[in-house]
């Protein structure tokens, strides 16, 4: 992105955002919807069917966003040429899939849990490539046995090396929850949720989002997840919210975590690669992942979205996509040079974008829907037709 002529800045919130979908993307979630399944006692392909939605609306909202910023930064075509698959890239490729099928296939057919799915997958798949890859040796001329060991030894180094870091990562936690208890903060959080039920269920929403947030500072996602679903799903359940929303009002807080600072590993990763400023990285991702904020207040608006996979499920997504389109063209998108006509424009397409999202009727909310696309239809057709004005000016 650097190389077609992406600012720096730019180039590393996307990918911050982009990568940070990973843990949303079905079929192999992050870890925080293995433990979701443990939490609800469902299966984890339950989960699963209710992940691809909130997964489509957030890369949606990516895509836009991306869209927008290379027409505002008018990529240079040209400038980046991809090279030429090899066989070995194909082999790659094609032992991915074959993980990731794999551990799907294990989990439906055999009704494996997760844990034990992967290591027979591991055990299939990682046999298959020491194999493959003794046998390429042994027909190669001149291929030292000593690059087999080396590979080996890698794996081993880095199986230890993650391996030492999910020890203290569940030692930290088990301090943290200890700790928590202890002193009764799950309680008095409780509390605090339960009296702004008093008020409304926005209230709570918002108490919860800015406890889940500030556990997101300091923890990775999955320990920030179990810990804000064990504060937040009683009282919220209590109140009669489905368990389904609660656990994925806190599954996204806990994904949301992962950009915010100080601890924010993927922000941190990819301004060091794009050699540009770590602030300005995840200021940038914050605006292109505008659409996981969508999701946590979707999920309460429209829980039609995760509550039963089904037809009702792909209307809450059509309704909160076309909300996350004209959320995100109001943020990224410009619809006239002159700022006093800009603007106007912008807040315009932010409210009714937001009464799509919010609103509880759901005919006004459809009604929303229609400027919202319009207003995009508009920006869309009038870009495209700069580009021909322009060639017809160079013709003459």
């Amino acid at each position: 992105m650097i190389g077609a002529g992406m600012p720096r800045p730019v180039a590393a919130g996307i990918e911050t955002a982009s990568s940070l979908g990973g843990q949303l993307m079905p079929p192999v979630m992050g870890i925080a919807a293995f433990l979701m399944a443990e939490f609800l006692g469902r299966s984890y392909f339950d989960v699963v069917a209710r992940g691809y939605a909130p997964a489509m609306i957030y890369y949606f909202g990516v895509s836009v966003s991306v869209y927008l910023l290379s027409t505002r930064y008018r990529a240079q075509l040209g400038t980046v040429v991809a090279e030429i698959m090899r066989w070995t890239d194909w082999t790659n490729i094609a032992a991915f899939v074959a993980v990731v099928g794999g551990l799907i296939g294990i989990m439906a057919v055999l009704h494996l849990a997760p844990m034990f799915a992967a290591l027979y997958v591991f055990l299939g798949v990682g046999g298959a490539l020491v194999v493959a890859h003794v046998v390429w040796t042994a027909r190669t001329p001149g291929r030292p046995w000593r690059n087999l060991v080396g590979t080996l030894g890698r794996f081993v180094d880095y199986f230890a090396e993650m391996t030492a870091d999910l020890t203290l990562l569940l030692a930290t936690l088990s301090l943290m929850t200890g700790a928590l208890v202890i002193t009764g903060v799950p309680t008095k959080v409780g509390s605090l949720l339960i009296a702004a039920a008093g008020v409304n269920l926005t209230a709570m929403v918002v108490v919860a989002f800015f406890f889940g947030a500030l556990l997101g500072m300091g923890l990775p996602p999955a320990p920030t997840y179990i810990v804000t679903a064990l504060v937040i799903v009683p009282p919220f359940i209590k109140i009669g919210v489905d368990p389904w929303v609660v656990h994925f009002f806190a599954f996204f807080v806990a994904v949301w975590g992962e950009v915010t600072p100080p601890t924010s590993v993927s922000a941190a990763v990819t301004s060091k690669i794009a050699e540009t400023s770590f602030m300005q990285t995840l200021y940038r991702a914050l605006t292109i992942c505008v659409s996981l904020f969508v999701l946590m207040a979707g999920v309460f608006t429209r829980p039609e979205l995760v509550v039963e996979p089904g037809w009702a499920q792909i209307e809450a997504m059509l309704l909160i996509a076309t909300a996350t389109l004209g959320i995100t063209f109001s943020i990224q998108a410009r619809f006239a040079e002159r700022t006093a006509v800009d603007a106007p424009i912008r807040l315009v397409l932010a409210a009714l974008a937001l009464t799509a999202l919010l609103h509880p009727d759901r005919q006004l909310a459809w009604l929303a829907c229609v400027p919202v696309v319009l207003i995009v239809g508009y920006w869309v057709l009038k870009r495209r037709n700069v580009p021909m004005l322009a060639a017809a000016v160079d013709a003459r």
